[in-house]
């Protein structure tokens, strides 16, 4: 999100005041997780990834609260995330139906949030298309009718992504498709390392795929988010809409997922394993 997060205009850059960026989510089942940096003005400057590091916030104050206590979320350098520094705490799990409360004090920011953990969901069925020791993978996933539902999948390949990354095409409203259905499950787009990315899954490949029941606002943001990667880079189509947040006095997203994870094992991807 920190390289989203710009302002400038058709014919010239707008210097704009900084704004605080918030990327937080918790799993049902898992910790709260933070990651805090501030707005970059588009400029004619090069920055490198080293000058990003000038962006992130490392002392402030984060608490997450269940509505019974608070827990302030500890901040540490953490390299396998970008950017490598995150909030969070071990003392506080997500729970299916609860609602959590995020607060964030930095200086002259205030940023207030709010999320409710739907209840988790499961893929009833992994499958596996292509040939030659190269595939994609495709989730058959089902619905309860009875009730207004979205859904997401998130995908990380081990050894190569440092955390988990969007699956940018499996975003979906049960009121698109028609269930049981089959999802496509994309790799995740670095922010970064896009250039040396492969998309496409070998046998020889450990990844983790997530799927989790959002809400309808995870569903506009995560969906907004996508069209911005797919449509931003075709240069005859400009696409200019901001993401959509929930949070308040900042940009950004406070989210809770109802999610299940799987493990999928060098040449056993047939069989990937459950593992919350």
């Amino acid at each position: 999100m920190i390289f989203l997060s710009v302002s400038c205009t058709e014919d010239r850059f707008i210097e704009t005041e900084s704004m605080l960026v918030v990327e937080g989510w918790i799993d049902a089942g898992g910790f709260p997780k933070v990651i805090l940096s501030q707005t970059i003005s588009a400029s004619d400057d090069e920055h490198s990834l080293d000058d990003l590091g000038e962006y992130i916030i490392k002392w402030a104050k984060v608490t997450v609260s269940d509505g019974e206590r608070s827990v302030v979320l500890t901040g540490k350098y953490t390299p396998y995330y970008f950017p490598p520094y995150i909030y969070t705490t071990g003392e506080m799990r997500g729970e299916v139906g609860k609602t959590y409360y995020l607060t964030v004090q930095y200086e002259d920011f205030y940023a207030t949030a709010q999320t409710t953990i739907p209840p988790k969901v499961e893929v009833n069925k992994f499958i596996k298309e292509g040939n030659d020791g190269k595939y994609c993978i495709s989730a058959l996933i089902d619905d309860n009718p009875d009730e207004k539902n979205y859904y997401k999948f998130f995908i990380r390949v081990l050894g190569r992504d440092s955390m988990y990354l969007s699956s940018n095409y499996a975003i979906l409203s049960d009121k698109d498709y028609q269930f049981p259905c089959k999802i496509p499950v994309d790799i995740g787009k670095s922010p970064i390392y896009d250039n040396m990315h492969s998309y496409i899954l070998t046998e020889k490949d450990s990844f983790l795929v997530k799927y989790a029941q959002i809400d309808s606002v995870a569903y506009n943001f995560w969906d907004n988010y996508k069209n911005i990667v797919e449509l931003g880079q075709n240069p005859f189509f400009r696409y200019s809409n901001s993401l959509t947040s929930n949070i308040t006095g900042a940009l950004g997203y406070w989210f809770g997922y109802g999610a299940t994870e799987y493990l999928f094992e060098p040449n056993k991807h047939d069989n990937p394993i459950r593992l919350k």
